[in-house]
């Protein structure tokens, strides 16, 4: 059994079919053998993003949709949300290069508690966040980050 986190990102892409990268993401989640785990804000914002951009579904039936492929969902303890406090400090001490904008992205508290989950699981995550990727070749995760 191969056991993975996805963020809500990769998860996305792959319902909406988006730009072709979904393809790689299909190859993941239909191989024999997976375990996929949704850490549960990941669940939250894969349903209000499915919804926002048209998908008519229940919240439910999204829900049932990705057990049904196999998605388990994990949920923040206590320790999770301790260390999303510590990736939230680190990330506003190392933001990502200027945009275009003048912002710097950092992490969201959604995108902290998803790599805490993650770290505890001691999981690889796939995602579409550059900046996750980023955040982890600096080290300042111990979550194995898989940018799609």
């Amino acid at each position: 059994m191969i056991t993975f986190a996805l963020d809500s990102s990769a998860l996305i892409a792959w319902v909406l079919q988006e730009n072709g990268r979904w393809r790689g993401i299909d190859r993941v989640l239909t191989s024999p053998g997976v375990d996929p785990v949704l850490p549960g804000l990941a669940l939250t914002e894969v349903i209000t993003v499915l919804h926002r951009r048209g998908n008519t579904g229940s919240s439910a039936q999204i829900v049932a949709t990705l057990g049904a492929i196999g998605v388990r969902v994990e949920h923040a303890i206590d320790v999770d949300l301790i260390r999303a406090a510590e990736l939230l400090e680190v990330s506003s001490a190392n933001p990502a290069p200027k945009r275009n904008d003048g912002s710097s992205p950092t992490l969201s508290l959604a995108d902290a508690i998803i790599l805490a989950i993650t770290e505890r699981l001691r999981l690889k995550i796939l995602t579409r966040d550059r900046y996750w990727a980023k955040f982890a070749n600096d080290g300042h995760t111990t979550a194995d980050v898989l940018y799609l």
